[in-house]
């Protein structure tokens, strides 16, 4: 079994941050036609960029005159202040991905390279997976998910939120029976819960559980963690029976909106997995299996704190996609309330799909 130790060292950090690492540098740095060799070249490129006026940075800006140039400024200083192991591995992936992207333009000539964050560029639909998006000489378009890890790492396709699903599965109204069930096995056994917050309120005085739960974690860590596991379970157990309840078009139709698949959409999305200084594009098996899906079911992998499972059927095979439940933040003292993780999140979970695997 997982020990809850082990869950917490697995925990993200920063993630948008150095999501952005992956993602805006390679943009930036083949915009101005510069090729690292080291994770040295790219801080020294990056810090010397300065204001992110020069064309060649405004080209990488889907809204140069907007708030994308002052995200990138926020994201670039804030670099100082993350752990030097956790940012040396990001620029090393950024140095794959920036390579792959050479080796593309070798292939097919690349005007420019343009950073998703906010915004999508024009011709593209807003729900579009891309993290970055490449614009050919001859203008057409490639959205392209990255991803960055080990050799046998398996990182989110789908990177969502419980309450979040709910509403892409179109069971919003079972929001209340989770918030309900939450009440019962977790919030309602918080004992600094002040007494006029019930099982009616409780998600709307947000701010005096958060207040409760933190005192009761400073005080005594380990029960208030037990509380989190507990969490955890009735979360994926309600998750779980929503999904069970979708007809199988529906479930098409959730995996075909939400997870990032690679597509024949306009514009076509492919999957570039960084490993060191490496990237390459992967294969998506799910997207091809879709439509031959002739039923599935969910259930929790009783062994982990987070982890579930959805096993999907075809007529010659089957097969599990890996999901999971999670904090993706902690809690401490001096930390704002609206920040807290674990108990701090209430619905707001977050939800992922890994991977898929054979049964």
């Amino acid at each position: 079994m997982q020990s809850f130790k082990s869950f917490l060292r697995e925990q993200r950090v920063d993630t948008t941050a150095t999501a952005a690492y992956t993602e805006l540098y390679p943009a930036l740095m083949f915009n101005h036609k510069f090729r690292p060799s080291s994770v040295e070249d790219v801080k020294k490129f990056i810090y010397r960029l300065g204001n992110l006026n020069d064309a060649n940075s405004k080209k990488t800006f889907i809204n140069p005159t907007g708030t994308d140039p002052e995200s990138a400024k926020i994201y670039i200083e804030k670099m100082a202040s993350i752990k030097p192991n956790l940012v040396k591995t990001k620029l090393e992936n950024a140095i794959g991905i920036t390579n792959y992207l050479y080796d593309l333009h070798d292939d097919k000539p690349i005007d420019k390279v343009m950073w998703g964050f906010r915004d999508k560029p024009r011709g593209v639909p807003k729900n579009h997976a891309g993290d970055i998006f490449v614009i050919f000489k001859n203008k057409e378009i490639l959205g392209i998910s990255l991803k960055a890890g080990t050799k046998k790492s398996k990182e989110p396709l789908l990177n969502s939120y419980v309450a979040t699903q709910y509403k892409a599965i179109n069971r919003e109204g079972d929001i209340k029976k989770l918030q309900d069930a939450l009440w019962d096995g977790v919030y309602s056994k918080l004992p600094a819960m002040p007494s006029n917050i019930k099982k009616d309120n409780y998600v709307s005085n947000k701010e005096s559980v958060r207040q409760a739960y933190l005192d009761f974690y400073l005080e005594n860590e380990t029960e208030a963690d037990n509380l989190y596991v507990i969490m955890n379970r009735i979360c994926r157990e309600h998750f779980c029976k929503s999904l069970n309840s979708l007809s199988l078009n529906e479930f098409k139709k959730w995996i075909s909106n939400n997870f990032n698949l690679q597509s024949k959409q306009k514009p076509p999305l492919i999957l570039v997995k960084a490993i060191g200084m490496t990237a390459e594009s992967k294969s998506d098996d799910l997207a091809s299996m879709l439509s031959l899906i002739t039923s599935f079911k969910s259930y929790l992998n009783k062994s982990s704190v987070q982890e579930w499972f959805i096993e999907i059927e075809t007529p010659i095979e089957k097969k599990k996609l890996a999901m999971n439940i999670r904090s993706d933040s902690g809690v401490r003292a001096g930390k704002k309330l609206s920040e807290l993780g674990k108990l701090g999140k209430f619905t707001m979970l977050k939800l992922q799909y890994n991977g898929m695997s054979d049964i």
